[in-house]
């Protein structure tokens, strides 16, 4: 049996209100995309429930999980924070770690 090389994790950059990343523009503008819809219907449940804005949020797919968190000063679109890729199922304290412990 044969070992297959693991799948990247993408990370990407919250600041100032945009997406960045080393990845290119066309990985940056889909996770924008899902951010922007991660994030819109995570402050819905968080007004329905009265509980704020959330600090991350997830989407998981067999195919692939997208994930966002901020880093504490605020959860606006301006706050800075990390999101990642990765083109698989994973597992969510693995992604969110890496995300939550980027040094930006």
């Amino acid at each position: 049996m044969s070992a297959t090389a693991p799948t990247p994790l993408t990370i990407f950059t919250l600041k100032e209100g945009i997406v960045e990343s080393t990845s290119g523009q066309h990985l940056v503008d889909a996770f924008a995309a899902d951010f922007q819809g991660l994030r819109h219907f995570g402050i819905k449940i968080g007004e329905a429930l009265n509980l704020g804005e959330p600090w991350t949020g997830t989407a998981q797919e067999d195919d692939l999980t997208v994930n966002y968190a901020y880093f504490g000063e605020g959860t606006g679109p301006d706050d800075p924070g990390a999101g990642a890729m990765i083109s698989k199922k994973a597992l969510l304290f693995d992604i969110l770690t890496k995300v939550t412990t980027q040094n930006l």
